[in-house]
């Protein structure tokens, strides 16, 4: 339960949701309200619709003008100084500017993800309320803190002044709220979208400390059954780090298909496209796909999938063409049929938006370079090298992953996350190679801990399209966080933990350099 309701719910604790859900990624945009569904509380009030009337904006816009006149209503400048940082409003932005505030903190202001304003607010305490002449009134609030609790409060008292505005604004109509068509005035982009296209299956997984030879047996250390696929792994990979996910995906409507749907919602993921078959023509009732997991020490594994026709269609595709076309990250598996991800890259690359596109080659199609005219459509291969071998030019370059990254690249791939067992290396059209940085673990990379990395990536492109050295760093906390947890908490990393992680890796390279 939030801190924020300890003392019992206020009329405006309602609201204290959609701030906290909205201050993320680029904070408070028109762009972000019209496009968010739990933004329409706020577009409702009574206040907004009336600004929307008077000022002839669009609601979202509207909202906007009436949320930047109440900050500066607030009681205390520290509340002033949250509550604009931490939506990312800027309306204090040029009184830092000349203020001598250092520049590194008024850029994280400025154009930082939300980690990077809530480091500048907790570093920069003192200096942000001496700028607008005041002594602050407490020690700074560490991250968490501000994180669970003191943003809330803050987010609380706005909240109030929303519903009872200061200095208070007449209706038009004193009677009634003034009705705004706000469906009409959505627009289609969205901020901070993730949509997964893959598998899920229930996994089988066997822990066994070496694969039997054929006619014997072995007594494995440990079984698990749960929901699994890349799929699944990378929507939920990506919502612990508190991206608004969708998966598309196929499940047969039977027990383990809504065990894995709960388990989706669970987690915060969208299962709203999901495509559920109840019946497949060979066999007659569907059942959702197994995998059989054979997993060795170091995070090595081999499986066996069995999908009894339960997949994706090209026809389910083109009903979640707004969805896939909206995004802003696009993550696609090689777990669908080649032709649901031909259509799929052809879709997302055809809209006006085009989402950035990622994506993993497990378990690679049987030939490769059917698929080289696709690849000027991906942005990110995220891959292991013996599942690249299909694209090769040579036998040479099979074994050469310098050549085999030339290949991809000459054929219009844009960037090739090569992994390995420790970390891995970036190729970037244009630029020279960077390495992955990944401190020392007792688990292997793997698929799984590819799916972190994914979804970290995805997180760290949806704030900064461009690929930074930072970005990368990040990412590579990610599948550090979790392969160092697996054994005891086989879970995706929440973004806490991945800023951890991201701080040693960050720590290490400033030590050897």
């Amino acid at each position: 339960m939030s801190d924020h309701f300890v003392q019992g719910p206020t009329e405006a604790s309602y609201l204290v949701p959609v701030f906290e859900s909205l201050r993320r990624y680029d904070g408070l945009t028109a762009k972000h309200l019209q496009t968010a569904r739990v933004a329409q509380p706020l577009l409702r009030l009574p206040v907004v619709q009336n600004q929307a009337v008077r000022s002839g904006s669009k609601p979202a816009e509207a909202a906007i003008e009436v949320i930047v006149e109440q900050i500066q209503e607030l009681e205390t400048v520290t509340d002033r100084i949250i509550a604009d940082a931490v939506l990312k409003l800027g309306i204090y932005l040029e009184t830092y500017k000349t203020h001598d505030l250092p520049r590194r903190a008024v850029y994280a202001l400025q154009a930082g993800g939300l980690g990077a304003r809530r480091g500048a607010l907790v570093e920069h305490w003192a200096a942000l309320h001496h700028a607008h002449g005041a002594a602050p009134i407490s020690e700074p609030p560490g991250e968490h803190t501000l994180r669970a609790r003191t943003e809330s409060e803050v987010f609380e008292r706005l909240a109030a002044l929303l519903l009872n505005p200061t200095p208070p604004v007449q209706l038009s109509d004193p009677g009634e709220p003034v009705p705004i068509p706000i469906a009409q005035s959505v627009d289609p982009a969205t901020t901070g979208k993730v949509v997964v296209v893959g598998g899920v299956a229930i996994d089988h997984i066997w822990r066994i400390r070496a694969v039997p030879e054929i006619a014997t047996s072995t007594m494995a250390m440990s079984y698990t059954r749960s929901p699994g696929g890349k799929g699944f792994s990378q929507a939920v990979a990506a919502a612990r780090l508190d991206l608004d996910v969708s998966l598309i995906a196929a499940i047969a409507a039977d027990e383990d298909g809504q065990e894995i749907e709960s388990q989706l919602q669970r987690e915060g993921v969208d299962t709203s496209l999901l495509r559920k078959i109840e019946h497949q023509p060979r066999t007659g009732i569907a059942r959702t796909p197994a995998t059989g997991i054979f997993e060795l020490p170091a995070g090595n594994s081999s499986a066996a999938v069995w999908r009894d026709g339960v997949e994706l269609d090209v026809s389910t595709i083109d009903r979640h063409a707004e969805a896939l076309t909206s995004c802003d990250v696009l993550l696609l598996t090689f777990e669908v049929p080649q032709s649901v991800l031909r259509h799929t890259l052809s879709l997302v690359n055809s809209s006006r938006n085009r989402p950035v596109v990622i994506v993993t080659p497990g378990q690679p199609y049987a030939d490769g370079h059917l698929l080289s005219p696709v690849l000027k459509q991906i942005d990110y291969l995220v891959a292991h090298l013996w599942e690249l071998e299909g694209f090769a030019f040579s036998d040479e370059s099979k074994y050469d992953p310098q050549l085999l990254s030339d290949d991809l690249l000459s054929l219009g791939l844009r960037t090739l996350c090569l992994l390995v067992d420790r970390g891995g290396t970036i190729y970037e059209r244009g630029k020279p190679q960077e390495p992955i940085p990944v401190p020392h673990s007792v688990l292997k990379e793997s698929s799984i801990t590819r799916d972190a990395f994914c979804a970290a990536l995805a997180a760290r492109l949806v704030e900064d399209t461009s690929l930074t050295g930072d970005t990368i760093r990040w990412a590579a906390a990610a599948m550090a966080s979790f392969a160092e947890n697996y054994h005891w908490a086989p879970s995706h990393p929440r973004r806490a933990t991945v800023d951890e992680k991201y701080s040693q890796i960050t720590q290490t390279a400033v030590e050897t350099d």
